[in-house]
């Protein structure tokens, strides 16, 4: 298939320049017995468990006349109808319908590949089967070591891309973030997912994309505070192995690695996005510096997303293009990438 870059300002799907892909429908514990009214990809949904607590994402409104699908009940393993007590599986398929045993036909409703992984609920978006398999991250499951963590959640005025080829910009991290450096921070296009360890099995049907961020030592201010704590280093390293809605990242300070972190999104409506991080610290096997490390890495993962936020909800031009310059390649890459994905949505997605 030949990729081409969109033009300017266009968008899919009523308003969305969204890829195919893996999408945060709501974290896991927002979803528990009683069924939930939902807002994703610009669409109502609702999300419910079964008798088995699988969770299962499908359109909100019943087939029959209408009703929200969410002030239903779920009943022995199926979501029932508030209204005329119509039930649905988790395929989206009516079973049953009191007075009658016939299903009319077409009595069904859309129903979205889901998933349950690192404490989130996923949706498939984009065609009827996944194009490639959920990433895996274990190091958010407690693999490897890793245990004590936190998670952020923040609605955006951005796009999904937007969101993600922030990764890929390093100017901003001297201009907007405040990296008081010696030496400007340098990306590098990795060019397979072998050079990654530590995250999880590849991620597959080109949908894969992954970056290097270096940078030297801090300086300045930053540098006396950094050196005040004890996180100073000769070189800092950010490693991105990505899908199109999300990312795996694994931070280094002089080759020890401080942490892991994933990076994904819920689109809810054209131009509001959650940006959701869930980070897991590298334990060190000393608990005193496992706290410091929870108490320094929380704050500044904090800070940054707080700074970057302002502009995410102020951006005037969706995903339409810029201007480039030449520090500006790493985004260029990952546009194209993320349009390829936006240029394989079905028709009826």
């Amino acid at each position: 298939m030949t990729v081409q870059n969109q033009p300017a300002g266009t968008r899919t799907d009523r308003g969305f320049n969204l890829a195919a892909s893996w999408y945060v429908a709501l974290p896991s514990n927002r979803l528990r017995r009683t069924p939930k009214a939902i807002t994703l990809f610009g669409r109502r949904l609702v999300a419910w468990r079964d008798g088995s607590g699988r969770p299962t994402v499908m359109a909100r409104a019943c087939p029959h006349l209408g009703a929200s699908l969410a002030d239903g009940r779920v009943v022995d393993g199926t979501l029932r109808c508030a209204f005329h007590h119509w039930r649905f599986t988790g395929d989206g398929a009516c079973v049953a319908v009191p007075g009658t045993d016939r299903i009319p036909r077409g009595a069904r409703v859309r129903a979205y590949p889901t998933a349950e992984r690192h404490g989130y609920v996923w949706v498939w978006y984009g065609s009827a089967e996944p194009m490639f398999a959920l990433p895996e991250f274990p190091a958010l499951d407690g693999g490897a070591g890793f245990a004590r963590g936190f998670r952020l959640a923040d609605l955006t005025g951005a796009t999904v891309r937007r969101i993600l080829e922030n990764t890929y910009d390093p100017d901003h991290l001297v201009e907007l973030h405040g990296l008081d450096v010696t030496d400007q921070p340098s990306l590098r296009i990795l060019d397979g997912p072998d050079e990654l360890t530590g995250h999880g099995p590849p991620i597959l049907g080109g949908a894969w994309m992954g970056a290097e961020l270096t940078w030297p030592a801090y300086t300045g201010r930053l540098g006396a505070l950094a050196n005040l704590l004890g996180i100073n280093a000769e070189h800092f390293v950010l490693r991105v192995d990505g899908w199109p809605a999300g990312q795996r990242i694994t931070y280094w300070a002089d080759d020890v690695i401080q942490y892991r972190l994933l990076l994904a999104t819920t689109p809810v409506t054209p131009n509001r996005t959650v940006q959701h991080i869930a980070v897991a610290l590298e334990p060190s096997g000393r608990r005193l510096r496992d706290l410091r490390n929870y108490l320094v890495h929380r704050p500044e993962i904090t800070v940054t997303s707080n700074q970057d936020l302002p502009i995410f909800n102020t951006l005037e031009t969706g995903d339409r293009h810029g201007i480039y310059v030449e520090g500006d390649s790493g985004i260029r890459a990952f546009r194209k990438h993320y349009q390829h994905w936006v240029q394989r949505v079905a028709d009826d997605a």
